[in-house]
């Protein structure tokens, strides 16, 4: 069985979460509002990951695991203010832990390729003059449009 589509990924838990300053609320629903007027531009608010050492952080990866030069679609599903006050910022690192391509995107949705030399891979809400955030889920399938 090949699984196209997974479900959505949720904010998750605090640890790779930007803390100082902000006020973060977890609603019953599983959308989380954050705030925080006096960030940085610039500044990671959040990373998920695809890999992880679970003996060090006693979590499991968040992010799905891909398959090499096949092309997804990201779609997040959230609202910042100001409008255009976050960046995404995808990054691709091979087997060493070692950068091998990044993609900074402003759209909440668009199309990108995993790389052939890819081992790894993880997603990071980026400050662009944010103040408030409420965050709801992202999905990653893969694009039938190609």
């Amino acid at each position: 069985m090949i699984i196209i589509k997974r479900e959505d990924i949720r904010w998750g838990e605090m640890g790779a979460t930007y803390l100082y300053g902000s006020q973060i609320t977890y609603h019953a629903d599983g959308h989380v509002t954050l705030k925080n007027p006096l960030l940085a531009s610039g500044e990671t608010l959040k990373t998920w990951f695809s890999s992880v050492n679970y003996q060090a952080t006693r979590n499991q990866p968040s992010l799905p695991l891909l398959k090499k030069n096949h092309t997804y679609r990201l779609s997040m599903k959230m609202q910042v203010q100001p409008t255009n006050g976050l960046y995404l910022k995808l990054t691709f690192l091979n087997r060493y832990e070692e950068i091998i391509e990044e993609k900074i995107e402003r759209q909440f949705s668009f199309i990108f390729t995993y790389p052939e030399a890819a081992y790894t891979y993880r997603l990071s809400l980026i400050s662009a003059g944010f103040e408030a955030l409420d965050f709801v889920s992202f999905s990653i399938e893969e694009d039938a449009g190609v």
